[in-house]
């Protein structure tokens, strides 16, 4: 225990080191773009007042913003923004498979925005530091009593993130502060000398500082069902008095840590907060000298009489300068009135940190009226430029995160039970956001394209449309736009629906044609009698 106890506490210093050269670009960024979360180099009591550093709030609105935007256009809660298929394509054209995965992607959306998970509210946190540091971290877990998930977004001054070699964030480090009553709640006799000995004394406000480590386990017996053997180490360590509170696991990591865009080379990533913090800087400068020359032109510095004194120069709003002996004049002091300079150099600066928020790739510009049709076109065109971030967000969040949910709610046995003819056979996310809806749907331009151009050609010859695939394209376009498996005919269902309509329609052949069958012999007869 030692041993390991002194393994954890090295791999902490350490990433406490590399984490140092951050702390200084995340609390300059978070005073003037996330007030609240300014907790990096200044350690804040709580519930201290918190005086706000900046003077221009277009970086915080703009933060706010773009994490709410972010929120309703990846993980809204009011639509599927997910769904499961098969690795293996041709099981995903059967009917009973399609159903099941439907189900189970309804049910863990179902859970992930139930009341007790309060993923709405700690997803738009996360958010809120992916957009303004770049970097963000949220915990996934489950309650011990009722088995509902759990999601916590955690501040970044808390966590420490290390790479694996595919670049990928698989170890988090934590630290935070419990009190005596909590670290008891929790682990019991085991939270160790100090805090047993406060909680006997009845100091349960007293405050420990907790580490949580959570890494890949380097070796583990994959038979064996304990916590201490399963992929991900979790170990709980009381730093205060050195002491291994607990040594535990988990099969899939708790910890979700997303990078919004990063540099080769770096762990943390690059946000817009970061980006645009010289603009934002600028601009509290830049808003100061406006205002304080408003205050002159409202307020202007004054000119007085005086008994032969010279004084110094008070250009201040407000004011006074004694003048030459012998004025006896009250007069304004010139001052410089170039105040629509100002207002222009704002309101440029301004527009270049929405910019780098994509606030104008998110909201629909004033303009002429516009076709629903030419709506959705550009809508969707300002949505791909926020490509590149999806991608990554899909492989650092939104993936670990549904096979996180996945794994907590089959083990509890809360999903429906699969096919037989799906054992042994994995599954992948597919993402239907509006977002990555947007993405996708360039194809189904190019086919409104395909259909435009060759539509002369059809004209003259209609038998050129037998080149397309009617039902497949079909499918293909219901798929693209998320339209339900519950809405759309299963291939055995739409083979059987075409026989009958086949059967049906040879009846009536054979009908008219006995029809015609009997005028005829009707007609035959009456020649014979004739």
């Amino acid at each position: 225990m030692p041993a390991k106890l002194d393994e954890y506490l090295a791999r902490n210093d350490s990433l406490d080191s590399i984490a140092r050269n951050w702390e200084d670009h995340w609390q300059r960024a978070s005073e003037l773009v996330l007030p609240r979360r300014s907790d990096f180099t200044v350690t804040h009591a709580k519930g201290e007042v918190r005086r706000l550093q900046a003077v221009d709030t277009t970086a915080i609105l703009a933060n706010e913003l773009l994490a709410a935007g972010m929120h309703g256009m990846m993980t809204n809660p009011a639509s599927k923004w997910f769904t499961l298929k098969i690795t293996e394509e041709e099981f995903n054209e059967q009917g009973i498979v399609k159903e099941w995965l439907e189900k189970v992607a309804l049910r863990i959306f179902a859970e992930m925005n139930g009341p007790n998970a309060a993923f709405s509210t700690h997803v738009h946190e996360f958010y809120l530091d992916l957009t303004g540091f770049g970097t963000a971290v949220m915990f996934i877990g489950s309650n011990d009593i009722t088995g509902d998930l759990s999601f916590s977004a955690r501040s970044l001054a808390e966590c420490r993130i290390a790479e694996n070699s595919d670049g990928r964030a698989d170890t988090v480090y934590r630290k935070f502060q419990f009190n005596a009553r909590q670290i008891f709640q929790k682990w019991g006799k085991k939270s160790g000398k100090t805090v047993l000995d406060a909680y006997e004394k009845k100091q349960f406000d007293k405050s420990f500082k907790i580490l949580h480590a959570v890494q890949p386990r380097a070796d583990f017996n994959r038979n064996k069902k304990t916590r201490a053997n399963m992929p991900i180490a979790s170990v709980y360590i009381n730093l205060d008095d050195r002491h291994i509170i607990e040594e535990g696991g988990f099969h899939e990591n708790p910890y979700i840590a997303a990078r919004w865009m990063k540099v080769a080379g770096e762990t943390y990533g690059r946000g817009p907060g970061l980006d645009t913090l010289p603009d934002t800087m600028m601009l509290q400068e830049v808003v100061k000298t406006v205002l304080k020359a408003a205050q002159k032109a409202v307020d202007p510095p004054l000119q007085v009489p005086d008994d032969g004194f010279i004084n110094p120069v008070r250009t201040v709003p407000g004011g006074l300068n004694f003048r030459r002996p012998g004025a006896d004049r009250i007069e304004v002091f010139p001052t410089s009135n170039k105040l629509n300079i100002g207002l222009e150099l704002i309101q440029s600066i301004q527009t270049r940190i929405r910019e780098g928020f994509f606030i104008d790739q998110l909201q629909l510009q004033q303009g002429p009226q516009m076709t629903a049709t030419e709506v959705l076109q550009r809508t969707e065109e300002k949505l791909r430029l926020l490509g590149p971030v999806l991608g990554r967000l899909q492989a650092e969040m939104l993936g670990p995160m549904i096979q996180r949910v996945f794994g907590i709610l089959a083990r509890a046995g809360r999903l429906p039970e699969p096919p037989p003819e799906l054992e042994g056979v994995d599954y992948e996310i597919e993402y239907v956001s509006p977002l990555a809806r947007a993405q996708k749907q360039v194809e189904a331009n190019s086919l409104l394209r395909v259909f435009e151009i060759g539509g002369p050609i059809l004209q003259i010859s209609p038998q050129s449309a037998d080149v397309i695939n009617g039902d497949k394209t079909l499918r293909w376009l219901a798929d693209l736009f998320g339209l339900p498996s519950t809405l759309q005919n299963s291939e055995e269902a739409v083979t059987q629906k075409r026989q009958e309509q086949a059967q049906r329609e040879q009846q009536a052949a054979a009908l008219q044609a006995a029809d015609v069958g009997a005028g005829a012999l009707e007609k035959m007869s009456k020649a014979a009698r004739a």
